[in-house]
């Protein structure tokens, strides 16, 4: 069992008792030596001697839109969403709601009942539109983090995302890009995903356009909780 030949910090490795995959989460730093979270078999690591020799990223400095506030048991991190992007939106979300207005009217005073009713179809686009906009210039994200539990909720207006997880279950916090692929262009997202006890995966923020601010949040939790920042798998900014 050996390192990925890619990088010694991004361990990929599987154990030969069972085959389940290890990761520098099961790794110790007393024994250099990895133990397989199904079947508890011990292993020794070659090609990393100490935990040392994995790549540390810098500090990201708090962007854009951002706040944090720390009181004595508390971490709070507040993401306004307000951007540029809104007003492009806006724009796109007036002349979308002109052209099923005019739609409707021409539809409806022709008598044209189909036409009206094939049209809802935009109108309900039309008003998530709307609804969306509203919350990129009035909704931010809050991450109330605690050694209890870490709280991410949105508002005022109501939006999707909004989720508790108790602290003592994470291991490890890390970011992932998605590249959305279009036919002249392509689009970067980001999320912060969490491994909790078990190996299991929950997201904690996605939707973020801005690697900056995904790195920021892992970091601030992290350190909050006094986790190790170590690779997994994946992750993007390693």
């Amino acid at each position: 069992m050996e390192p990925s030949p890619h990088s010694p910090a991004l361990l990929e490795l599987k154990c030969k008792n069972c085959g389940a995959q290890l990761s520098l989460m099961d790794y110790s730093a007393q024994l250099m030596a990895a133990r397989c979270p199904q079947c508890h078999t011990l292993f020794a690591i070659a090609g990393m001697n100490h935990p040392s020799q994995m790549i540390l990223r810098p500090e990201v400095a708090m962007p854009k839109n951002f706040r944090v506030e720390q009181a004595l048991h508390t971490l709070k991190i507040t993401r306004r969403w307000f951007g540029y992007h809104a007003y492009l939106i806006l724009f796109f979300a007036i002349c979308w709601n002109s052209f099923v207005i005019v739609w409707q009217i021409i539809a409806i005073s022709s008598g044209h009942w189909s036409m009206s009713l094939f049209g809802m179809l935009h109108t309900g686009v039309g008003l998530f539109l709307i609804y969306f906009v509203v919350a990129l210039f009035i909704n931010s994200t809050v991450f109330k983090t605690s050694q209890h539990e870490i709280v991410v909720k949105s508002g005022p207006l109501p939006w999707k995302g909004n989720l508790t997880i108790a602290s003592g279950e994470i291991v490890q916090l890390y970011c992932v890009e998605k590249i959305s692929h279009r036919k002249n262009s392509s689009s970067a997202h980001y999320r912060v995903e969490a491994v909790l006890q078990g190996n299991s995966r929950r997201t904690i923020v996605s939707g973020l356009t801005d690697a900056d601010q995904a790195l920021f949040i892992e970091q601030q939790i992290e350190k909050y909780l006094n986790l190790r920042d170590v690779p997994v798998v994946g992750e993007y900014g390693r």
